[in-house]
């Protein structure tokens, strides 16, 4: 039949390409120097768990956090950060994990000795800060746990206005 097209064949050379469905997993490592023992432990960790570790410098503190995780929509900002440093010395944001790897990277890091304090998950909310605000959201709400509440008792969900502080 001349007038109809054929049909590819399954497997054939052109077949379709197929993009991820979303971000690559990621963390935004501040304070967290890949030299220094700790930066190099948590970055074993995430690199175990095929996490990508990006990081944050602080000329880039000023981008917002979507930004680091590359998500559609966000962009590096166009001036570099010029404001005060984050009172939090190490910082770890956690991009595209899913609840199981989170519980994974917690337990992780305990077990190698490298667990980072000030961490937090990125959200609808907290996506557009720029990185230092999200840094010293986190930071605050680990100051007001830490005056109202027990070691080790459980912290609230959702940080201010959605910070999702990590708390161990």
């Amino acid at each position: 039949m001349a007038g109809r097209p054929r049909k590819k064949a399954a497997g054939s050379a052109r077949s379709k390409k197929v993009k991820p469905s979303g971000p690559v997993p990621c963390a935004v490592l501040w304070g967290l120097d890949p030299s220094s023992e700790r930066g190099a432990a948590v970055r074993a960790v995430l690199r175990e768990m095929g996490v990508v570790a990006r990081t944050a410098g602080y000329e880039r503190l000023g981008d917002a956090a979507g930004a680091f995780a590359r998500l559609p929509g966000f962009r590096p900002a166009p001036v570099p950060f010029a404001g005060p440093e984050p009172s939090v010395g190490e910082f770890v944001l956690l991009c595209g994990l899913t609840d199981a790897q989170v519980n994974e990277f917690l337990a992780r890091s305990r077990e190698a000795g490298c667990v980072v304090d000030a961490k937090a998950l990125i959200t609808k909310v907290n996506r557009a800060w720029p990185l230092a605000q999200l840094i010293e959201a986190v930071a605050e709400e680990h100051r007001q746990m830490g005056s109202g509440q027990a070691a080790g008792a459980p912290g609230p969900g959702a940080g201010p206005e959605g910070a999702e502080g990590a708390a161990e």
